[in-house]
């Protein structure tokens, strides 16, 4: 397990979910951006952007297979792939709600 894994506070499922993406990014101009998510936890999820944002720029999510949309934060953007520009971004919610629709298995102990 890697030491980033091992600190995370719950179990990340490699899953993708169409969703649309929206807020305001580095440049301060309103997006909207169609991607899909590469990871989903039950705190947030990795998802791919074009977009350059800011580490705590508040986003709109939604999902347009199950009508659910929620407010999230981002934690951290990589760079640019060279290949598709795209951006990993991490996301967390704004509170814990059911947003994916998924049971998850119970948070890790700091213990284990």
């Amino acid at each position: 397990m890697s030491e980033s894994s091992a600190r995370r506070r719950s179990t990340r499922l490699t899953m993708r979910l169409r969703v649309v993406v929206s807020g305001v990014n580095a440049q301060s101009q309103n997006f909207e951006e169609r991607t899909e998510t590469v990871e989903v936890s039950k705190y947030g999820a990795t998802i791919n952007l074009c977009q350059d944002l800011r580490v705590g720029a508040l986003l709109s999510l939604e999902r347009p297979d199950a009508d659910r949309a929620s407010k999230f934060r981002v934690v951290y953007q990589n760079p640019p792939d060279a290949q598709h520009s795209h951006r990993e971004t991490g996301i967390e919610f704004i509170g814990v709600d059911s947003f994916w629709g998924l049971q998850f298995p119970p948070d890790r102990s700091p213990w284990n």
